[in-house]
């Protein structure tokens, strides 16, 4: 998996979020009639879903569509991949325990081999790979 692979998983993984929680609130209200935290969810949520590469920025909005979940929108909190937490970094990784990040952190590893040795890589695979050796995120 290249990281334009590694990309578009994410992405993908935002975009299924988004096609989740359509019918969720805020996406179900009337955009006009929401407040301006809500509206710039929304609008942070399709934006990042729009991108075509990574960026600082898209991380950086990344952290902050994770933290507006987790303190404003908790019920949307089982749509979201925790593989997401990871892609994002930074303040996110506050909302996972040792055990997962260590199960992230070894993932990459296999990624980053794979891609030097020009390997094709099949992340659920890896992460079959690491549960078989007992290494297990919180959740698949």
């Amino acid at each position: 998996m290249q990281y334009t692979q590694y990309f578009t998983y994410h992405v993908d993984l935002l975009r299924q979020f988004k096609e989740n929680i359509s019918q969720d609130r805020p996406y179900r209200d009337n955009f006009n009639e929401l407040g301006e935290n809500d509206q710039q969810f929304i609008h942070t949520l399709d934006t990042i879903c729009a991108s075509e590469t990574y960026s600082e920025e898209m991380s950086e909005q990344g952290q902050w569509l994770v933290g507006q979940i987790v303190n404003g929108h908790n019920h949307l909190l089982i749509s979201f991949s925790r593989d997401l937490l990871w892609f994002f970094g930074g303040s996110c990784l506050h909302f996972m325990p040792d055990h997962e990040i260590d199960f992230y952190q070894q993932l990459d590893e296999l990624r980053y081999a794979a891609e030097n040795q020009d390997r094709p890589f099949d992340i659920a695979i890896a992460k079959q790979f690491l549960k078989d050796k007992g290494i297990l995120p919180t959740s698949p």
